[in-house]
């Protein structure tokens, strides 16, 4: 299996790496640190990933414009899950209009919840 982590805090990518590797010590991650950079690679290269934990709020290209500009056909094996710390109920409904995203994860997020997702993949 393999996780793409879209997110510009370094120390937020770093303790979710070890997290899902305590979930799963052979999945594969791949990280960006914002969205232009992740659009950019998966632009010219097809996305093997099963789950994308994507940010909202990133310079560069936030997860809104990444989702809007993205291909859906080259994501069509992947689960996207908007992971952020906004509770704001209106990026809640926005989330919702996106037919790719399969959940929206307020961070922290906990192993129990990475366990989850990875098993129902």
């Amino acid at each position: 299996m393999e996780i793409c982590i879209i997110d510009d805090d370094r120390v937020y990518q770093l303790l979710m790496k070890r997290l899902i590797h305590r979930v799963d010590e052979s999945i594969v991650i791949k990280t960006f640190y914002n969205g232009e950079d992740a659009f950019n690679y998966y632009k010219n290269h097809p996305c093997k990933c099963q789950i994308m934990l994507l940010d909202i709020n990133m310079p560069k290209m936030d997860g809104w414009e990444f989702l809007e500009n993205i291909n859906i056909e080259d994501f069509k094996d992947s689960c996207i899950y908007l992971a952020t710390s906004s509770i704001d109920y209106s990026d809640q409904e926005k989330a919702k209009k996106f037919d790719k995203v399969k959940g929206y994860l307020t961070k922290p997020i906990t192993k129990e919840k990475i366990k989850e997702i990875t098993e129902a993949y």
